[in-house]
């Protein structure tokens, strides 16, 4: 009995301690995980840091200055600067960011090359927080997946992406005909998506569109600029946006092909689809090297 009652006070013991020591782990220093991804452009000749991601997984505020990455052991590529507004990144809050091309990299007023640093795998690069702390390198990485990464294992795999065409932040569907702004008396401004069938249902409160008033964008902007003089529609200004226009304008000559998405079984996908991409891949490395020894060949005839 009395080993059953000592037992039981150890394992109560055992708990409130791994219970305190979880919680000054949660509050006691910094652990950020981080993120970043070097992008390459056409729009530039220097790669680029494209993204960074910080995670902060304690349960205690960090005070960031500034985000460096470090190249190797000596060139530090300034990404952010927050010495006027230090960033507070709050407990388990994420940060992330996105860059635009640059179009150079500078070091004590002369121009420096970091293309083969960054194409290298053999040196090393690590995000670096210039923190109310001190220095803090960012050890851990944050584990992001995304499809594309399972497409190269297997071509099987597609990554599909929802097309919209957006106004003001707002998306209205493919069947959207016209897009109407209106100005009405007391400055406020409303926007009105207009259907190809918005005839059989009552879209205003003192009127109906007709099925004529749809024909164009012409033809519905003078049919409302007419309600308007005739005083059924109160407003200073009217627009009539022809959203056909712009899809027909956005998506002209391409996706104009359809196709139905079949059901793959686990052994089509799985099997059948890592076949087939290991076929592709080998194709793929003939006929690179077939360019690669055309491209010298050249090279070799221009000389």
């Amino acid at each position: 009995m009395e080993v059953i009652i000592s037992l039981t006070a150890l394992c109560i013991s055992l708990t409130a301690l791994f219970f305190i020591v979880s919680n000054y782990w949660r509050k006691s220093g910094i652990y950020v995980r981080g993120q970043y991804s070097v992008h390459s452009s056409s729009y530039c000749e220097d790669k680029y840091v494209g993204s960074i991601t910080l995670e902060n997984n304690k349960d205690r505020p960090v005070v960031i200055f500034k985000v460096f990455l470090l190249v190797g052991k000596n060139y530090y590529i300034e990404l952010e600067n927050f010495e006027h507004d230090p960033k507070i990144l709050k407990p388990y809050e994420v940060y992330s960011n996105q860059y635009d091309p640059v179009d150079f990299y500078s070091v004590s007023m002369r121009r420096i090359k970091l293309n083969q640093l960054l194409d290298s795998k053999n040196v090393k690069s690590s995000l670096v927080l210039a923190t109310s702390n001190g220095k803090y390198t960012v050890k851990e990485w944050i584990k992001r997946w995304d499809p594309i990464s399972d497409f190269f294992n297997n071509h099987m795999t597609a990554l599909i992406q929802p097309m919209r065409s957006t106004y003001k932040n707002k998306c209205y569907g493919s069947e959207v005909k016209f897009i109407v702004d209106i100005k009405t008396e007391d400055g406020k401004e409303e926007t009105i998506p207009i259907y190809p069938r918005d005839y059989e249902i009552r879209k205003f409160k003192k009127f109906s569109l007709t099925r004529e008033s749809l024909e164009s964008k012409e033809v519905l902007e003078e049919y409302l600029l007419e309600l308007a003089f005739e005083g059924v529609l109160k407003c200073t200004d009217i627009v009539v946006h022809d959203i056909e226009s712009w899809r027909k304008e956005a998506y002209d000559g391409d996706y104009k092909e359809v196709i139905e998405a079949e059901y793959y079984n686990w052994f089509n996908y799985v099997v059948f689809g890592r076949i087939l991409t290991k076929f592709s891949d080998i194709r793929l490395y003939f006929v690179n090297r077939k360019h690669r020894k055309a491209n010298k060949a050249l090279q070799r005839t221009s000389r």
